[in-house]
């Protein structure tokens, strides 16, 4: 099992399951995403609460001296 793998296990252990921590009327509190970053090669991974595959972004692909912001939508579903 690789790093990234072992890392996504062990922050499943204290994730926040929705419908535990009601903070409002049908309003809950939850883990809605999990990442970590690899310093070294410049690769951000994360998961979705709805969609548990461990996915990738490549910060080197990206213009990291632009004033304008970057934004990647989260999964909502697993794929079928």
């Amino acid at each position: 099992m690789n790093f990234t793998t072992n890392f996504f296990h062990i922050l499943q252990a204290v994730e926040q399951a929705k419908g535990m921590d009601q903070v409002g009327p049908n309003s809950y509190e939850y883990t809605m995403y999990t990442s970590c970053m690899n310093l070294d090669q410049g690769i951000l991974y994360f998961n979705c609460y709805d969609d548990s595959r461990i996915s990738a972004v490549d910060m080197n692909k990206e213009n990291l001296n632009s004033s304008d912001l970057v934004v990647y939508d989260l999964f909502k579903k697993q794929d079928d």
